[in-house]
């Protein structure tokens, strides 16, 4: 249960009854699904003005309490809001989390004001309805293979906490986003956890903690936020590595995502997921994943890494000029150009081994 304060549910009541996702009742239903939070729905009457749907929402989720250990009801719900708001806005809802331990926030979000998109939500929904997704049932083996090296990343520092995603792309290193691990000065805070999932069953599986290297490699970047950090011991000895190497990936073709969404156990987004732009230093998707997956690897349908995921955000379309959460990953070419010649060479040594 959380026992907010009257003065921090007027405030959150305030922020998301103005909401636009959060204005019908097929939206609210929509963002509840999202938050992983369908079975709770319902229990909810989400009719109605968004004034009253929403403190209803709110109420509800508080007085429910906890998920799961980790996971109060409405953090889950707020952790989903972060992808929808602007960045002060996220650090108000991170502000309740932490203040009554509903769990552990995902990272701030980049806002991406940039959409280039040129196709209508008609064209795009033709196209999922479309096009054949048959694929050899070798496709989901290899899937696992590669999800192996995907980790779990929780940062603390002495004022807050935040979870990320990131991938191992060499035995002792691993790649995330500058937003997720943006200082050399985190890392005796910041943990990686690998094999943090469940199995068919719902049952948590065994999970292997690692810490950066203190003084070890470290190189970072804000503009194309990645960075590219040194682990203790060799974790990909065990978990696998994920090779970089500069691979093409055209508008309208398939991305695969793994990640740890809200920082919770593994998940993946598949098939439905089509690129609408690729140019500069980005690729823009259309995708069914949560918010909070910032620093996962961008997957095509060869599993092979074509980008990080670092942003999202409901964003304006150009041609319709409607608000549309896409989403947006760093083109591992840039990154690769990006790093020290040294750095570049290892990855090199490591993609041959």
């Amino acid at each position: 249960m959380v026992n907010l304060e009257a003065e921090d549910r007027k405030q959150l009541i305030t922020l998301l009854k103005d909401l636009p996702e959060l204005a019908t009742e097929r939206s609210r239903q929509q963002l509840l699904e999202l938050a992983d939070l369908k079975s709770l729905i319902p229990m909810m009457d989400i009719s109605g003005k968004s004034f009253v749907a929403v403190s209803e929402i709110v109420s509800y989720l508080s007085n429910y309490g906890r998920l799961s250990y980790d996971h109060e009801a409405l953090g889950l719900f707020l952790n989903t809001l972060k992808g929808f708001v602007g960045v002060q806005q996220q650090q108000f809802l991170d502000t309740l989390l932490t203040k009554y331990d509903m769990m552990t926030p995902i990272a701030v979000l980049p806002i991406i004001n940039d959409w280039r998109g040129s196709e209508t939500v008609a064209d795009v929904f033709e196209k999922i309805i479309g096009e054949k997704t048959l694929r050899p049932i070798s496709f989901l083996q290899q899937g696992l293979e590669v999800s192996r090296s995907v980790a779990y990343i929780g940062v603390r520092n002495s004022q807050e906490s935040w979870s990320g995603t990131g991938f191992l792309v060499a035995k002792n290193l691993l790649l995330t986003n500058n937003h997720v691990l943006p200082s050399s000065d985190l890392l005796s805070g910041t943990i990686i956890r690998f094999n943090y999932e469940e199995n068919f069953r719902g049952e948590a599986q065994a999970t292997n903690e690692y810490r950066p290297k203190i003084n070890g490699i470290f190189h970072t970047d804000k503009a194309l936020d990645y960075t590219l950090v040194e682990i203790e011991g060799e974790p990909g000895q065990k978990w696998g590595w994920l090779p970089l190497m500069p691979k093409g990936i055209t508008r309208d073709s398939r991305v695969n995502i793994i990640q740890h969404p809200q920082g919770q156990p593994k998940q993946i987004s598949l098939q439905n997921n089509f690129v609408q732009y690729v140019g500069g230093n980005v690729v823009q998707y259309v995708n069914s994943t949560l918010p909070g997956s910032s620093g996962s690897p961008v997957f095509n349908d060869a599993w092979e890494v074509v980008a990080l995921h670092h942003a999202g955000g409901n964003i304006i379309e150009q041609t319709t000029q409607r608000r549309l959460f896409r989403n947006e990953g760093i083109l591992i070419e840039s990154i690769l150009a990006d790093l020290p010649l040294k750095l570049v060479d290892l990855l090199k040594a490591a993609k041959n081994t």
